[in-house]
């Protein structure tokens, strides 16, 4: 039995640009998420728990602190990333930092619904009963998305003397 690879769906086309070949559904629908990433990021809800993760495992104290003074700049940067989300969500190219944005993006949402689902490592297959299924299918398709955007990433980094 012959698989092909599916069309890539972000091609390094260099000079640090990448044509975008996802589908304008797809992109409505990963621009309604990313709207979604403000509010629980700015939430007491669980599920915001890995976007702001303990430093100071051993000093409870010393991390307080530290979530005091990160988290507001943590949620800033998130929100600029949205934002360059947001006015090229219809471009069909992007430079190497707009795709970064995006990408920390739709790393930040499957984190989120990673802990919304309690994923771990020997989850590898979704099953179609499941009463979060869809959830389950949706968190896969943005790992799968990341994925691809770190492998255009790091193709189109330039060669260095110890390569």
């Amino acid at each position: 039995m012959f698989f092909r690879r599916p069309k890539r769906l972000f091609v390094p086309l260099g000079d640090d640009r990448f044509e975008v070949t996802l589908d304008p559904n797809v992109r409505q629908g990963l621009l309604t998420l990313a709207d979604q990433l403000d509010e629980v990021q700015t939430s007491d809800r669980p599920e915001a728990r890995r976007l702001f993760p303990t430093a100071y495992t051993d000093d409870p104290e010393r991390d307080a602190g530290y979530q005091i003074f990160a988290r507001d700049q943590l949620i800033e940067k998130r929100r600029a990333a949205v934002e360059i989300m947001r006015t090229t969500a219809e471009a069909d190219e992007l430079t190497g930092e707009e795709l970064a944005s995006w990408m920390g993006v739709l790393n930040d949402l499957r984190l989120v619904l990673g802990t919304m689902l309690d994923v771990s490592e020997e989850d590898t297959f979704v099953d179609p009963d499941h009463p979060h299924a869809e959830s389950q299918l949706l968190y896969r398709f943005l790992s799968e998305l990341v994925h691809e955007m770190v492998e255009s990433l790091t193709t189109s980094l330039p060669e260095t003397e110890d390569q």
